[in-house]
């Protein structure tokens, strides 16, 4: 959809209100070709000119370019410019041109990039040469202006594998039997959320330890043992960071009784790949619901860290850093099963 456009396909500026701000940094790049006429006014990387410095001129140019972009650009949004650094370079071609190549670094902490400043920038402190120099010659070539690095920001999710792992590691002492192995939708409920999984993830493990699943319906499917002593759902979630530490993570806890296509489409809908994770709101407390969520390879460093403060509970891991929460559409969806007492009132 054209973002630019509302309903009526009237122009509109693009609502960031829900965005949540982080650090992104847009890198652009423009060359401009002068003729050898200009080779007399060089000295070292400036050329010197009755007008003044050229370079720095343009320098100073595109700086306030990229602070003043929202107002030639229309529905760019104004956001703080954190830092803006030019880097130039004269490139003697020869006997027949000079070239300057002009590069744009900007950086902020925001809702949204910085790639148009960075554009922008790059763009005027090139036409700032053109101007300085083209009393000695208009024989100047501005070209392959474009972007080169953009970092920070809203990734597209699916441009990274997604995997999917149901977390079955649990000793259950709570419920009192193993709930991967509770018949929900006809099928112990481990093997439905494998299978429900197993549409949108290119590979799909439980998590388990050491020999767990060993004559029960479930050793067949894949598993991921977690290494050294079980801490809980932690000590899955890290295994699976480790083991495939380039792509994102559906994690989905085997007492969620409720989930469905919608919950997992919906998640993979609104993952941020800047973040550590998207997961369900908890309705009651605003916490995150760190077993039914998406993670990028960004956690993998987070719960490293955890692990070696002696930090087990997945909540208060991600509550260390930013994540994005979603909030369900049916508040039953995100309800675990984990007692007896549970289990008595959804039958």
């Amino acid at each position: 959809m054209f973002t630019h456009l509302d309903e009526n396909q009237q122009p509109r500026m693009v609502d960031i209100s829900q965005k949540v701000a982080g650090d992104r940094r847009a890198v652009a790049q423009c060359i401009v070709q002068l003729p050898k006429a200009i080779k007399d006014y060089l000295t070292g990387q400036e050329i010197v000119l009755k007008k003044g410095p050229v370079i720095q001129t343009a320098i100073i140019a595109g700086t306030m370019a990229v602070k003043k972009t929202a107002d030639l650009i229309p529905f760019c949004h104004t956001l703080p410019i954190h830092g803006c650094k030019f880097d130039v370079k004269i490139v003697d071609q020869g006997q027949d041109y000079l070239e300057i190549i002009l590069q744009c670094a900007v950086n902020t902490n925001y809702k949204t990039g910085v790639e148009m400043e960075a554009l922008c920038g790059v763009s005027v402190a090139a036409l700032a040469i053109y101007d300085m120099c083209k009393s000695i010659s208009s024989e100047i070539i501005i070209k392959n202006t474009q972007l080169i690095e953009k970092t920070g920001g809203k990734a597209d999710i699916k441009q990274t594998p997604l995997y999917g792992l149901v977390l079955t590691g649990g000793k259950s002492k709570r419920m009192g039997k193993d709930k991967a192995l509770i018949n929900y939708q006809g099928q112990p409920h481990g093997q439905y959320i494998y299978d429900l999984l197993s549409k949108y993830c290119e590979q799909v493990f439980l998590s388990a330890r050491p020999g767990q699943w060993q004559g029960t319906a479930l050793e067949n499917l894949p598993t991921l043992v977690d290494e050294g002593e079980s801490v809980g759902p932690m000590s899955g979630i890290l295994t699976a960071l480790q083991s495939y530490p380039q792509v994102n993570w559906l994690i989905i806890a085997c007492d969620l009784v409720y989930i469905n296509s919608t919950m997992v489409e919906k998640l993979i809908a609104h993952a941020r790949q800047d973040l550590v994770a998207t997961c369900y709101e908890n309705a009651d407390q605003g916490f995150p619901e760190a077993l039914c969520g998406i993670y990028t390879p960004l956690a993998l460093k987070l719960f490293t860290k955890a692990k070696h403060i002696g930090l087990h509970c997945p909540v208060k891991i991600l509550q260390m850093a930013d994540y994005q929460l979603i909030k369900p559409d049916n508040l039953l969806d995100i309800a675990n099963v984990n007692s007896p007492e549970d289990y008595v009132q959804i039958n």
